[in-house]
């Protein structure tokens, strides 16, 4: 009787907690009247394209990019998934925010039920809290973006890698291929997982490797913009990471860069904190570790290691670390004391919570700060969007500083195109000249901006915010630019038609004086 009722309290403190951590999802994003994310934009304004003209469009909103001619959905599934939440509300921003926190739901529920297999619903409790003590994972599970998505199909696919269940596999593989580029990485697992398959147990289950091999060609092909496809990864997954690694100068973003160390630990304080709990028992205790548990390290030193180079991937990495961890604690509980792992380990269980909370202040406050400056700049960028699509014409070419600007403007104001969108390599890739000079005029290194912009990129508007060094310039050329819409961070202006024609006055104004 005593032992039912221990297992119904933690029945119940499981649902507590589980049902807790989904209300702060809704809070977390209702808390904002804005998407957090940049990409966040794009995605959902992908879903709504989706809906309104099916699989195959031409994606005219990226002029100078890849996109323009060779336009693949490299996030298909996810967008697809995103669709139904775009027929809700007519409100894309809103949409969105139903995205979010279904995939935030759809995450739980599959990390939930993958914790269940190595741990008692007490310490399943504990470990659905644990990722919210990741800076970068607090993060990422706020915006719309498929790394959630993918964490899902991670889990998973390296469960049915290990359980040997081939036909789940193939399944998840195929679903992988058409939500996210790293597919790939499904493949690197199942080589991963059946060579320590054949070194612990002299076994080596083919089948899971021909069953992902399937997958990833089954994906690749039915996918609707093959061939454009196999581009879309060449450039994110070998051109991207390449020449981030070489420290190449282009504009990326900060997340394929690593923070300063201090920064890291402190962010990521949860997963040193518990890696190292984990050497001083291997260390003092000789525990049998199981085939999994060694499997689910493998996979998560990729990311592990990765995450010291990019940011981004310590999302992936601390999943499968705490799962790693959670089948680690399992071969702890059955070496010693099969079942009695929480009676026996409440004290260190209970202080082991209470040095992470101590950390959480420290290292969630960078992220804090990001939430804080993404309700301002993203609320500025809404506010210019909005203003677009009621005061320029349909079809005209905008002109923008930054790669990050348009999914914004892509999803508030559709009527225009932009240059180019979420990632420079992609205009780099196909526009390498152009590229440059649009690069050279962000520094302000172009003496007079408004000729290209005019005939290089064929604009009559510019947006810009106003820490782009070239907004001085268009700031006090009165002769060329004209404000027409200012915000404290931004401004639109219109470049006159007659530029062209001043410019060529000036000119001949000058070699008169030259002649005097």
């Amino acid at each position: 009787m005593r032992t039912f009722m221990k297992k119904d309290f933690s029945r119940q403190f499981l649902c507590l907690v589980f049902f807790l951590l989904v209300a702060y999802t809704i809070f977390l994003q209702f808390i904002a009247p804005v998407l957090y994310g940049e990409d966040s934009y794009y995605h959902v304004a992908v879903a709504k394209f989706i809906r309104q003209f099916g699989l195959h469009y031409d994606f005219h909103w990226a002029q100078f990019s890849t996109f323009k001619e060779f336009f693949s959905d490299k996030d298909l599934l996810f967008h697809v998934l995103i669709c139904p939440f775009t027929y809700l509300t007519d409100n894309i921003v809103l949409a969105g925010k139903y995205a979010v926190i279904f995939f935030d739901v759809l995450f739980l529920l599959a990390y939930l039920y993958i914790l269940r297999k190595y741990l008692p619903d007490f310490l399943v409790a504990c470990f659905l809290i644990l990722p919210f003590l990741s800076g970068v994972f607090y993060a990422y599970f706020t915006f719309l973006r498929p790394t959630t998505l993918a964490n899902v199909l991670f889990i998973f696919s390296i469960y049915f890698l290990i359980n040997k269940n081939p036909v789940k596999l193939f399944i998840a593989t195929v679903l992988f291929t058409l939500s996210h580029l790293f597919f790939p990485l499904i493949f690197i697992f199942a080589l991963i997982t059946e060579a320590i398959r054949y070194f612990s147990k002299k076994e080596f289950y083919l089948r899971n490797i021909y069953s992902v091999l399937l997958g990833i060609a089954l994906g690749t092909i039915i996918h609707p913009n093959f061939p454009n496809n196999l581009l879309s990864f060449h450039l994110n997954v070998i051109l991207v990471p390449y020449y981030s690694f070489l420290n190449v100068p282009i504009s990326f973003g900060g997340e394929l860069s690593s923070g300063p160390t201090k920064n890291v630990l402190l962010e990521e304080f949860v997963v040193f904190f518990s890696f190292n709990i984990i050497i001083w028992l291997l260390l003092v205790r000789r525990i049998k570790i199981s085939f999994s548990t060694l499997v689910w390290w493998a996979c998560s030193s990729i990311f592990m290691a990765s995450s010291f180079i990019s940011n981004r991937y310590w999302y992936n990495n601390i999943v499968l670390f705490l799962v790693f961890f959670a089948s680690f604690v399992k071969d702890l509980s059955d070496t010693f004391q099969p079942g009695r792992i929480i009676t026996k380990s409440r004290y260190f269980i209970l202080s082991y919570l209470c040095v992470l909370v101590l950390f959480l202040k420290v290292g969630l406050e960078p992220i804090v700060k990001l939430f804080e400056s993404q309700i301002v700049l993203n609320g500025d960028y809404e506010e210019v969007g909005k203003w677009m699509l009621k005061n320029i014409p349909a079809n005209e070419m905008i002109y923008h500083a930054y790669w990050s600007d348009s999914p914004y403007f892509i999803a508030l104001n559709p009527k225009n195109n932009y240059l180019v969108v979420l990632d420079p390599m992609y205009m780099l890739y196909r526009y390498p000249k152009e590229y440059m000079l649009y690069s050279d005029i962000l520094k302000g290194q172009v003496q007079h901006p408004y000729k290209d912009i005019q005939g290089t990129f064929k604009s009559k508007y510019a947006f810009t915010r106003k820490e782009a060094p070239f907004y001085s310039q268009m700031n006090n050329d009165h002769m060329h630019f004209k404000k027409l819409y200012d915000t404290n961070w931004s401004a639109v202006f219109e470049i006159l038609p007659q530029a062209e024609e001043t410019e060529k006055a000036n000119t001949k104004k000058e070699i008169r004086t030259k002649k005097k």
